[in-house]
């Protein structure tokens, strides 16, 4: 008879008669404890690897404070780190200067000029790019050490009595790129590349030839027309003179009027801007030197930075024009000064907003373009030609007035379109329509800019890289950008044709 209120419930298979639980032998707790600790173990795992797969590349990211392995902190501060890059094609280390981003993946590559040095980059010591380009710019500064007369391209033969191997091209865009998006998470086609005096000229020519990389070029004071005699004149007397590179006048390209000279002078492939929908960002002084670079220069420097930045304000000129013509986005940074770091420093942060503004909103160029006619083959007026990307950049940019359209096409219908001499008559340095004034570099910007003009420094070298693993303060800091002051409309003064005077850094 069953009774409500009496247990009736049956004995499980894990107790005993009585109702007792039955106990687990030693060997059933054992296999029991080792499957719940494979099972969390596996759980955890599992996780870890999801979570790492969706945000590896982002952690790689920023961080400038954290010194990445083989790296030691930079003398100059503002979380600079020297990191030894291998080159396989050089078969060396390669010194590069990084400060890394506070977040993005995008990268600034600054070059140096024609003296620089073995031990740093000028950008942390004549001008402190990471002031300019604070944490608040959220880009990483990239400074390759060395590049001294090697016009950053890849050399046909070796360099001067050692014979060295030049491989500046293959470096910067297929061994470099590696690193830095895996140390520093920098992506591969979200770039600048910037570049001054004597690598001015192969900045662009970088970015023309590799578009998928580098959005944006700035050029300062470069010499962009080196495929004719002159320019040709004009490296072998650089190269001489500095680093006793007499080889380099065949060695560098193979002779002068070979097919290698053209595909490196700048403006003969300046239409790969426009098809490509880059942006070119271009200035130079006005060859007058400001009171505070007369009081810094020596009268023998003074001539020299004087004389060497009227030839480049004759170069840019043209190349402005030029590069107009083709189709492509210019803007046209009014400048003025020698042929000096002040004018460079002034320059880069003039140029800061538009850099930026390009890497943040114009869309990376993934495979080069190629303009065809409406049968298929190549089009033979597709230098004159631009892509709707190219278009779409263009529109921000100010139009060229008709009256010097007319003047060029004047000055190119005189000279044989393979070889626009430097020696044309050069209108004004500020083209019609440049844009206003930008942030300029920082706030006391003038302590850390000095003006000795490169073509002939004065003073001591730069000291050596003396590393340390000491963390440098916090670079950023409120107030940064101050307004640039007013630039008067400055004439180019009248030049004849180029003398020898070399154009270095």
């Amino acid at each position: 008879m069953l009774h409500p209120h009496r247990d009736q419930s049956v004995p499980s298979a894990d107790t005993g008669s009585a109702g007792k639980p039955r106990r687990l032998s030693p060997r059933h707790r054992l296999l029991t404890g080792i499957s719940v600790v494979a099972i969390l173990t596996l759980g955890l795992f599992g996780a870890s690897t999801l979570l790492n797969s969706s945000n590896t590349a982002s952690a790689l990211r920023g961080h400038p404070e954290k010194l990445r392995p083989g790296c030691t902190w930079d003398t100059s501060g503002n979380f600079v780190q020297n990191c030894k890059v291998w080159s396989e094609s050089q078969g060396r280390d390669v010194i590069v200067q990084i400060r890394a981003s506070s977040g993005s993946d995008s990268g600034i590559y600054l070059l140096d000029g024609m003296r620089a040095s073995e031990t740093r980059s000028a950008w942390t010591t004549d001008v402190q790019a990471a002031k300019v380009y604070d944490a608040k710019a959220d880009t990483t500064l990239v400074m390759p050490v060395g590049g001294a007369s090697s016009f950053y391209t890849d050399w046909d033969g070796g360099a001067g009595d050692k014979n060295a191997t030049i491989k500046q091209e293959t470096f910067l865009t297929s061994e470099l790129p590696g690193y830095l998006e895996r140390e520093f998470g920098v992506s591969p086609n979200n770039n600048a590349i910037v570049g001054l005096s004597m690598s001015g000229g192969p900045a662009v020519t970088l970015a023309e030839r590799h578009p998928e990389q580098f959005k944006v070029v700035q050029a300062m004071s470069g010499y962009y027309q080196t495929d004719n005699p002159i320019g040709a004149l004009g490296v072998f007397a650089t190269q001489t003179m500095v680093s006793n590179y007499t080889n380099g006048i065949v060695n560098m390209w193979g002779a002068p009027g070979g097919t290698r000279w053209t595909d490196n002078d700048p403006s003969k492939n300046v239409s790969k801007l426009a098809e490509n929908g880059q942006v070119l960002i271009i200035s130079s002084g006005n060859g007058f030197l400001s009171t505070s670079e007369m009081a810094k220069l020596a009268p023998r420097d003074q001539i020299s930075a004087m004389a060497l930045e009227i030839l480049s304000a004759v170069s840019t000129v043209l190349m402005q024009l030029q590069a107009k013509q083709a189709g492509a986005s210019v803007i046209s940074l009014p400048n003025y000064g020698g042929h000096t770091w002040e004018n460079w420093g002034r320059a880069l942060g003039d140029g800061k907003d538009h850099v930026l503004s390009t890497l943040r909103n114009n869309p990376p160029v993934t495979a080069k373009t190629t303009v065809v006619s409406s049968s298929g083959s190549p089009d033979p007026e597709a230098p004159a030609k631009v892509t709707l990307a190219a278009k779409q950049a263009a529109a921000a940019s100010p139009a060229l007035d008709a009256s010097v359209i007319a003047a060029v096409d004047a000055s190119l219908a005189a000279t044989p379109e393979s070889s626009v001499s430097a020696s044309a008559s050069a209108g004004s340095t500020e083209s019609a329509g440049a844009p206003g004034s930008v942030d300029a570099s920082p706030s006391g910007a003038s302590e850390s800019v000095p003006a000795p003009s490169e073509a002939a420094p004065s003073g001591a070298a730069p000291s050596e890289v003396a590393p340390s693993e000491v963390a440098p303060s916090d670079p950023s800091a409120a107030g940064q950008g101050t307004s640039a002051a007013a630039v008067p409309s400055v004439t180019s003064p009248s030049v004849v044709a180029p003398s020898s005077v070399a154009p270095v850094r």
